[in-house]
């Protein structure tokens, strides 16, 4: 098979003709001797002749084979069956033996059939195979006739033919008697079949094409989409590790430099500053091995007591922790949080936290803020969050979303991955000048069903 399809179009007809001739051959030798002889065995001969140049050439030149089969293959069948060809001096056919002067055998349809499909289904149009093919097969059992009569009324019969042409009248009129119409009806809807299966198989090749073009598409684009999700899911990696980490850790390193600068005047705090550095690293492990796990749980992994796959929940708890953690570092937070106390499921909520701490991590590391507020409101038209502080360095630059750059110093990470989480839910984020003299990060985000 893959020999096969190694072989050129061209080369596949050819070897497919060659078979087709060779049982076309043997078989027609094999009935020689016995009572399935044709009447007139050279007649099949010129059958099987076009029948494999018609497979042989049909699919390398679709129109051209049409057009020559359809012309020559009446007039050499009628010629080599009539005598015509003996009379022109063709003696190689032999004599001809003719009973009825009309088509020998429903057999001999076959090179006009396969003509017609053929060509129908290599983009030839319907209409033109069918015209050629079916207009060939009129020319031979309509046409055969009259070549008949033009024979027999131009020789003596009863010397070259013998008593062989004795029942034939010479006149066009009676020979036309001699056609079978109702044969001719069923062979011209049988060539119109055959057209008709033709341009069918072409429209189904034609839509196998498109349909495999389509599935390559399809898995172009999966894994294209693949790629995105696989960056999606990489970048959501890095906002939680970061905002995990960078959170905890900024408080722990400012707590530590601020022990250690009173370290030797006041102990009781270093003292102070090292259990509560306990705690909070204590805290960060936890947080970043609940995350750790959740990225590492498969899709089919099975929930545990603790939660399994579940990411872990914060509540209003948890985000007011984060005030008191600034608290402890010397920085005087506001919260100003919704009143009724709820889980925070949603993923406009799960947002909303992320970006309060992100926010509170950035003044805690790069305001050089002594204050700072925090605001959430909830309503049915979303989330507003407002965190205010009064840094020292003054209002941020024009279009500070814009000109926000990752680099490896971590400095616009903050900025950009607030605001990629707002507009992953469908929000906004927006950074100006504060009332308190610092910087004012503002998100909304949608209500969530």
């Amino acid at each position: 098979m893959t020999a096969w399809r190694r072989l050129s179009q061209f080369q596949q007809d050819v070897l497919v003709a060659a078979v087709v001739g060779i049982v076309w051959f043997v078989g027609l030798a094999s009935i020689d001797d016995s009572w399935l002889r044709p009447r007139n065995p050279m007649v099949s001969a010129v059958t099987g002749v076009f029948l494999i140049a018609t497979i042989a050439f049909g699919r390398r030149s679709p129109r051209t084979t049409l057009i020559t089969v359809a012309i020559l293959y009446p007039l050499v069948y009628a010629a080599v069956g009539t005598g015509l060809a003996a009379q022109l001096g063709l003696t190689m056919f032999g004599q001809p033996r003719i009973a009825d002067a009309a088509l020998q055998s429903e057999i001999h349809l076959a090179p006009l059939l396969v003509a017609g499909y053929i060509a129908a289904s290599n983009g030839v149009r319907r209409l033109v195979s069918g015209f050629f093919a079916m207009g060939s097969l009129a020319g031979l059992m309509i046409g055969l006739p009259t070549v008949v009569a033009i024979v027999l009324s131009n020789v003596d019969r009863a010397v070259l033919y013998g008593k062989r042409y004795a029942t034939l009248p010479r006149d066009l009129q009676s020979l036309y008697s001699y056609v079978n119409i109702s044969l001719f009806v069923f062979a011209e809807a049988l060539i119109c079949g055959m057209v008709l299966l033709g341009a069918d198989a072409r429209r189904r090749r034609k839509n196998l094409a498109v349909l495999e073009q389509r599935n390559a598409e399809l898995v172009r684009l999966r894994a294209a989409a693949a790629e995105q999700a696989a960056v999606a899911e990489r970048t959501r990696i890095a906002r939680d590790l970061h905002d995990v980490i960078s959170h905890h850790v900024s408080a722990v390193v400012i707590r530590a430099q601020a022990a250690d600068r009173v370290a030797d005047q006041r102990p009781e705090v270093l003292r102070e500053a090292i259990r509560w550095i306990i705690a909070s690293g204590k805290e960060a492990l936890t947080a970043m091995r609940e995350t750790v796990r959740v990225l590492n749980a498969g899709p089919g992994t099975e929930p545990n007591d603790s939660g399994g796959g579940t990411a872990p929940v914060p509540d209003l708890e948890d985000v007011a922790r984060m005030g008191e953690r600034l608290k402890a570092v010397g920085i005087d937070v506001a919260m100003f949080l919704p009143t009724r106390q709820r889980q925070l499921t949603t993923a406009t909520d799960l947002t909303a936290v992320r970006i309060i701490q992100e926010a509170l991590t950035n003044v805690m590391v790069h305001a050089k803020a002594t204050a700072a507020r925090v605001t959430w409101q909830s309503s049915p038209q979303g989330e507003l969050l407002t965190i205010d502080d009064n840094g020292s360095g003054g209002p941020p630059p024009v279009n500070v979303l814009e000109t926000a750059r990752r680099s490896e110093s971590g400095r616009g990470n903050g900025l950009i991955g607030m605001r990629e989480r707002a507009t992953a839910v469908g929000g906004t984020l927006a950074v100006a000048a504060g009332p308190l003299g610092g910087w004012r990060v503002q998100a909304w985000l949608p209500p969530q069903n």
